[in-house]
């Protein structure tokens, strides 16, 4: 079997749920993963994390393609739309790319960048019962065991390691194929504040018709002069610059201010914000 990476891109962030997570995962898997805590129910902020990751793994020069790797993703939105919906809020689902498996959760935006880079257009979906059902007739678990997984309210840590570690096995896990042609759109956001206050957006250059020294007005009025490199923004400039985050080909703008300045105080972006006028 392939040497495996493992990651955990998250919400449920708070020590005692870290530590839990990665207890199971390497319960599970055999290796410790990377764990990356998002803010709370912030699905465009595990968006931009998954990508990022994909990248990592896939594009960089010397990446090991002799690895498998296995990225949990959860941010689950619970909203009175999605209680109508599922009942006990958004299922999760599964896709591959190259040697990666991705399990994640289904709606709000964490899968809305890999779908529009082309990363992926559809999902497998699991349904819970479904899925327990199956194992404890493959004498995984028992009968009180999947009742309890059925209705845990720590679903992203009894079942979604669990579904991915049969995937990751060979197991035939039942599902349905889930296009993403229906999850909101992820177009011209903010996705991450970095510790320099610089702004990492989701837009890329053709978003913008990117030109060297093309302004373009922001959501609040002001203007932003395109840089291709950080080094040549003029001190207290704000400036929009192609940034290291994106997948393959396609990086995504970041607004900063040169030199002087945290880029999301001065112009009070959050993750969220829409970018452009």
């Amino acid at each position: 079997m392939k040497e495996l990476i493992g990651s955990i891109i998250t919400d449920c962030a708070d020590d005692n749920a870290r530590t839990r997570q990665e207890l199971r995962f390497k319960t599970l898997f055999g290796v410790q993963p990377s764990f990356l805590g998002v803010s709370s129910y912030n699905s465009i902020e595990a968006a931009g994390n998954l990508v990022e990751q994909l990248d990592v793994l896939s594009h960089f020069p010397l990446a090991n393609k002799a690895s498998e790797s296995v990225i949990l993703v959860n941010v689950a939105p619970r909203s009175h739309a999605i209680k109508k919906k599922w009942e006990n809020g958004t299922p999760f689902c599964m896709f591959r790319t190259a040697n990666t498996l991705v399990a994640s959760t289904y709606e709000g935006h964490c899968l809305a960048l890999a779908r529009d880079l082309g990363i992926t257009d559809s999902v497998e979906l699991f349904d819970i019962p479904t899925v327990t059902k199956a194992a404890v007739e493959w004498g995984e678990i028992t009968k009180e065991e999947a009742d309890r997984i059925n209705n845990t309210q720590f679903r992203s840590l009894e079942f979604l390691p669990l579904v991915a570690y049969w995937v990751w096995q060979g197991r035939s896990v039942p599902s349905t194929k889930q296009s993403l042609t229906e999850l909101p759109s992820a177009s011209g956001q903010a996705w991450f504040i970095d510790n320099f206050g610089n702004v990492k957006t989701t837009l890329t250059k053709k978003d913008v018709k990117f030109n060297e020294g093309k302004q373009v007005t922001l959501s609040n009025g002001e203007v932003a002069t395109c840089y291709q490199r950080l080094a040549d923004v003029p001190s207290g400039a704000t400036a929009l610059t192609v940034g290291s985050s994106g997948y393959g080909a396609d990086r995504f703008l970041e607004v900063v201010i040169g030199q002087t300045g945290r880029a999301s105080e001065r112009l009070g972006l959050a993750v969220g914000s829409p970018i452009l006028k």
